[in-house]
This record gives C-alpha cells, sequence and structure tokens, in this order.
C-alpha cells in the first residue's frame, strides 16, 4: 500500500475505548440518547447506519489503497485569483477539496520568506526564553505563543487572507442573502498556537480525534440539527458545507481546557520547514462524509462481539449490530474533543485509512474540514476532520508549524475577534487561551504579556486589511 505511516500500525500509546469506559451513574448521556432515539425513531437510524457502513467499505478500501495521494495537493497560483467565488480558478480543484475535506496548498507564502520566519521565530524565542512557556514543560514543542511577529506576518498576509476568502466560499447558508454570504466570507484571524518539533522528540500527544467538541455535537439542538440528514435515515444527502445550524452551534457548551468558541471552517498549518511522512507531521483520515456519518450514528449501536458468544467476523455486517441506548458514547468525554480508536469506530479501519499527508515544504499549507479526523496533541477543539500527529520524528530538521485556521465572520466570530483586537493591543493572551495548555486538570492562569516581549511586532506595521481581520474596527 502506497504512503502509509511509517510507525506501527497502532501506536501503543494512543488510547483505545471499549463500553467498559461507560459510566453506568451518567443519566445526563443516558437520557440524552434516549431522546435522540424517541425523536428520530430506531428504524430511521437502523437505516442510515446499514446505508454508511455500507457505503464506507469502498470509501476504506479505496484509502488504504492509494495512501498519501488521497490528499489533493494544489499550487497557490493554481487555484486562486483575485475575484469572489464565480472567479476563482479550478473548479475541479475546488470540487475536489469539498469531497476530500482536506488538502495542500503549496506555495502561499514564497519559501525563501517562509523559511526567513523559522529563524526570526526561533530568535524571538531565544530572546524572550525567560518569559515563554511551552508544553512538554521542561523541553517544549508547543509554545504559548499567539501574536509573536511571525505569526502576525504569516496570519496577516495577503496571500493567507486571500486563500482563506477561498475556503470559506465552499460553505454556503441558505438563512441569508447573497450579499451577507460573501461578506460572511472574509475571514477572522482567529488567534492559534504553534508548534517547533525537534529531531527525534517523540510524544503520543493525542490519538485520532475530531475537534470542534464531542457531546455538544449531539446535546447542543443546533450542532444536532447540523446531521439531521443523517439521523433522520438519509446520510447521504448530509452537506458538510451547509452553515444554516453549523454557525450557531456551541461546541464548547460543555467548557474544557481544550475548547475554541469560534467557528472555524478548516482548520490550518503553515509550514516553516520541509516535512514529509515519518517525521512528525499531519495524519489525517481523507474523507468528510461518511467518517462524519459514521461517527454520529456509532453511539446508537451495539458491537455483536459484546455478547459471549464467539461472532467472528459478523461485526463487520450491520446489520447484525443491534440498537443502544445505554449512556455510552465512544470515545466522548464532554470537556474533550471527540476521540476515534480502531475498537470503538472499527468500521472506519483506522489502522489503513489514517495515512500521512505528503511532503510539505517551507510556505505551504494544509488544510482540514471542521469534521475530519486528525491527531495532534497540539490541536485546540473546533468542528473538525479525523487526524492525528504521527508519534515519532525521524528526520534530521525541526518540524515547524504556525496554526492558522480559516474562520468566517459569523456574527459570533465577529464578537470574539472584537473582543480580541482589545487583548491583542494589552498583550493579553486571547480569549480561549488565558490558561496555559498542558497542565493536566489543573487551570494556570498565563501570566505572559506578548507586547512587553523583546522583538515584539508594532501593530500599526500591519495592513490596514490585516487589523481589520484581527478585530480593529469590526
Amino acid at each position: 500500500m502506497p504512503g502509509l505511516i511509517s510507525q506501527p500500525k497502532w501506536p501503543e500509546g494512543w488510547p483505545s475505548f471499549t463500553p467498559k469506559d461507560c459510566n453506568p451513574k451518567d443519566t445526563v448521556s443516558s437520557d440524552l440518547k434516549k431522546a435522540i432515539i424517541a425523536e428520530y425513531g430506531a428504524e430511521a437510524l437502523r437505516q442510515a447506519w446499514i446505508k454508511t457502513c455500507n457505503a464506507l467499505s469502498s470509501v476504506t478500501s479505496r484509502i488504504a489503497a492509494t495512501g498519501v495521494d488521497s490528499v489533493p495537493v494544489f499550487e497557490y497560483d493554481e487555484i486562486i485569483s483575485s475575484g469572489y467565488k464565480s472567479n476563482f480558478d479550478n473548479e475541479q480543484a475546488l470540487k475536489r477539496i469539498r469531497a476530500v475535506g482536506c488538502c495542500i496548498i503549496r506555495g502561499v507564502i514564497p519559501q525563501e520568506e517562509a523559511t526567513q520566519h523559522l529563524e526570526d521565530l526561533q530568535t524571538f524565542i531565544a530572546q524572550n526564553a525567560d518569559t515563554i512557556t511551552g508544553w512538554p514543560k521542561q523541553t517544549p514543542a508547543i509554545f504559548h505563543l499567539y501574536e509573536s511577529p511571525v505569526q502576525l506576518k504569516l496570519r496577516t498576509h495577503p496571500n493567507q487572507l486571500q486563500l482563506q476568502r477561498l475556503l470559506n466560499s465552499l460553505f454556503t447558508d441558505p438563512t441569508i442573502s447573497p450579499e451577507e454570504e460573501k461578506a460572511q466570507c472574509e475571514p477572522i484571524l482567529y488567534p492559534d498556537a504553534l508548534r517547533v518539533r525537534q529531531p527525534g522528540q517523540d510524544f503520543d500527544g493525542l490519538g485520532p480525534h475530531i475537534d470542534g467538541g464531542s457531546l455538544s455535537r449531539w446535546a447542543d439542538d443546533e450542532y444536532r440539527h447540523t446531521y439531521h440528514k443523517i439521523l433522520s435515515g438519509h446520510p447521504e444527502e448530509y452537506d458538510p458545507y451547509d452553515l444554516s445550524h453549523r454557525r450557531v452551534a456551541k461546541p464548547s457548551m460543555f467548557p474544557g481546557g481544550a475548547m475554541c468558541t469560534v467557528l472555524r471552517n478548516f482548520q490550518g498549518w503553515t509550514a516553516l520547514t520541509e516535512c514529509s511522512p515519518g517525521e512528525g507531521g499531519l495524519m489525517v483520515m481523507p474523507d468528510i462524509h461518511l467518517a462524519t456519518a459514521y461517527m454520529i450514528l456509532r453511539p446508537f449501536f451495539k458491537d455483536p462481539r459484546h455478547k459471549d458468544t464467539d461472532q467472528g467476523n459478523d461485526w463487520k455486517d450491520p446489520e447484525k449490530w443491534e440498537l443502544d441506548d445505554s449512556s455510552w458514547f465512544p470515545g466522548t468525554y464532554p470537556m474533550d474533543a471527540q476521540l476515534l480508536s480502531p475498537a470503538s469506530h472499527p468500521h472506519l479501519h483506522l489502522e489503513d485509512t489514517l495515512v500521512s499527508v505528503p511532503t510539505v515544504y517551507p510556505g505551504d499549507t494544509i488544510w482540514w474540514h471542521a469534521d475530519e479526523l486528525l491527531v495532534d496533541k497540539s490541536l485546540i477543539v473546533d468542528l473538525q476532520m479525523c487526524h492525528a500527529v504521527e508519534t515519532t520524528h525521524n528526520g534530521t530538521r525541526p518540524a515547524a508549524v504556525v496554526y492558522i485556521p480559516a474562520a468566517p465572520s459569523t456574527p459570533d466570530n465577529k464578537e470574539y475577534i472584537r473582543r480580541h483586537w482589545r487583548d491583542l493591543l494589552a498583550g493579553n493572551p486571547p480569549d480561549d487561551y488565558k490558561y496555559l495548555d498542558g497542565t493536566g486538570t489543573e487551570l494556570v492562569l498565563s501570566k505572559q504579556n506578548e507586547r512587553n516581549m523583546i522583538g515584539a511586532l508594532p501593530i500599526d506595521t500591519i495592513s490596514a486589511e490585516g487589523r481589520r481581520a484581527l478585530g480593529e474596527g469590526v
């Protein structure tokens, strides 16, 4: 199989999830599941389950066979133009991105410029070493930096802003006018962290997960309605790019240390170094439609292997699964991301379908949809696809990325970015980062003031377009 991950089939440090994790005293989850079954009906759920599992078999086989080639790659100049929506080039490329839910866009930042940014970032960290904190504490790979000069320059780069308009335009919102929809495509520049992972630096991090809250997907009325077509027995009609309910959903209705309160259409990485498969990079399951439908339906069905009798391969047949109204939501913990494993979500065949993304170079960007599966401890929870980060880094150079997502100008997002502008000027950590990440269950208030750091970027050097996206005058 070409291009599969260069690490064990399932790393020992990645957790697994089984019905033994079920808390019988969890009446909230139990009542919620029973209410959803009553709302949609057992027959509609079963119909959706069988359709989804049967369709998944061909998708997972294709991904396992094609490996890294499942992730589409485009050049920045190939995919974008100066217009809005109807003027964007390469409609086939955009259709491919919509179908898969992830992509690499090369050359968003000129390579020489991106390489210089890495040197400048390393200098900035060294100059402020006594002030900057990170995770892990002794040998940080994730730095608690959100407004460093390099981050602000990359975030406000005109190519970033134009690309984010394109990505936001892939989403539709029939509840608003075409003029409002166009305005909603204007990006807000959500402040996120950065990662510099050294060669040989291993971490189990977080196994496959989908950002954007976990139990919130079922518990929040608007969030659940995003998946109405799936739950009502018609997963083939589900549109992952419809913002009608998603834009007002509350993924952080169960507050936690890894919760994002902003709607990000796509999470994104901007690479500052070359990174190939096996060098500590990103892993994704490159499917958005069926993987999401499966994840939403999975809690309502019981694996036939729960019985004492030997079921062999009966679990592969979705018709052998029984309705489950227990309190167990597989891999679902209210204050965390949605977690996945082969044990809890067997039809996804994650051992074979979680693939490393192709090699990226300085200035390239990686993007993945709100509901797609990924793995990386360094990511903050949002609406996203199943993803992961390789547990080992076998390369000879650092793997450095800056997290820059594509977030639309929805009313809630605009309110967040207005507050961010005030915090940016004052040097305060952004709302979602008031507390330090990687400190376990303890909430540790951040005392960093990035305006007071040596070499902080003067805000008036940022373009007017960039300042607006950062929150000025919004």
